[in-house]
C-alpha cells in the first residue's frame, strides 16, 4: 500500500508548547504538565509531534505546502480522548471544504494529498473527559436529542443554552448530541454494544446520527455561548460508559468504524 506523506509546518508553531511540557516533566512531578491534545506520527522514523490544547485557532505562517523546508512529515495522527482537532486548508479539491474536524481516535490517510496548504489548526479538549457523568438523567440532558432533529450551528447553540450545558461555569468546549430514541442508546449498554477490553466502555453495534458542537467563541460566557456544528448528521458508532444498572452515564467519543471481535482497534 502506497504511503502518502502529508507535510505541515507545525514544528515551529508547537515548539514552545512542547518545550514547556518537557521542562515541566523533567521536574519529577506531573503537576502543571499540559497534556497533549493530539499527536502526529512520522511515517518512517516513528517520531512524534505533540499538539497542545489551544483555546483559539492558530495560524501556520505561510501555510504548510508539501516540500516546505523544515516541515514535519506525517502520515497518521491520533486525537486524544475527549479532544477535537480541526485543520484548515487554503485549497483542497479532495475535501471541498475550508476545514475538517476530527474527534478522538486514530486516523490514517485522512488528510488531503501532497501540495495542499494547511493554513491553521485548533485542538481543544473537554475538561470533563476523565469524569464519569453523575447519572443517566444528566447523560440524557447532555447528549440525547430527538431522532428526527438535525445538527446545525443554530441547533448546537440553542440546545446547549436551553439545556444549561456548561463546564465549571464556562462554555463547554465540545459537546456531542446523539439523534436517537432513548431505548436505542440504552441498548448500547446491553445487547447492542461491545465491551472494550480493560475499560468500562461499550461501543455500539450500529451507527447513530450525531453532531459534534464546538465552542465558536472562547471569550463568551454562559448563557451566551455560540457553537459550530462539526460532523453534522454523520452516522457514527458511539462509545459510552455504563453504570451498574446498564445505563449510559458518560459519552466518550464516536468513531466511523464498527467494533471488531470485541476490540475497537482505536482504543
Amino acid at each position: 500500500m502506497l504511503k502518502i506523506l502529508f507535510l505541515v509546518s507545525l514544528a515551529l508553531l508547537a515548539a514552545s508548547h512542547i518545550q514547556s511540557v518537557k521542562s515541566s516533566s523533567s521536574g519529577g512531578s506531573d503537576a502543571g504538565v499540559q497534556k497533549p491534545c493530539a499527536r502526529l506520527f512520522h511515517p518512517e522514523t516513528g517520531e512524534q509531534l505533540e499538539l497542545p490544547s489551544l483555546p483559539q485557532k492558530k495560524k501556520l505562517l505561510g501555510g504548510a505546502a508539501a516540500g516546505s523546508e523544515g516541515a514535519f512529515s506525517f502520515s497518521s495522527f491520533t486525537v486524544m480522548d475527549g479532544c477535537l482537532l480541526s485543520l484548515w486548508v487554503a485549497v483542497s479539491q479532495e475535501w471541498g471544504l475550508e476545514s475538517r474536524s476530527f474527534p478522538s481516535g486514530a486516523y490514517l490517510n485522512q488528510l488531503p494529498g501532497a501540495g495542499v496548504s494547511l493554513t491553521s489548526y485548533q485542538c481543544t479538549c473537554d475538561q470533563e473527559k476523565n469524569q464519569v457523568t453523575a447519572d443517566y438523567k444528566d447523560f440524557k440532558n447532555r447528549h440525547i436529542a430527538g431522532k428526527n432533529e438535525k445538527g446545525s450551528n443554530k441547533f448546537c447553540s440553542e440546545q446547549i443554552k436551553n439545556r444549561n450545558i456548561t463546564v465549571k461555569r464556562r462554555c463547554k468546549p465540545i459537546n456531542t448530541f446523539i439523534f436517537a430514541n432513548e431505548e436505542d442508546v440504552k441498548a448500547v449498554c446491553r445487547d447492542q454494544g461491545v465491551k472494550i477490553p480493560n475499560k468500562k466502555l461499550y461501543k455500539s453495534r450500529k451507527q447513530f446520527k450525531i453532531v459534534d458542537c464546538k465552542n465558536a467563541d472562547q471569550n463568551r460566557r454562559p448563557p451566551n455561548c455560540t457553537y459550530k456544528a462539526r460532523n453534522a448528521n454523520r452516522l457514527m458508532y458511539i462509545i459510552v460508559a455504563c453504570d451498574n444498572n446498564k445505563l449510559p452515564v458518560h459519552f466518550e467519543r464516536s468513531e466511523p468504524n464498527p467494533p471488531q471481535f470485541g476490540i475497537t482497534g482505536r482504543v
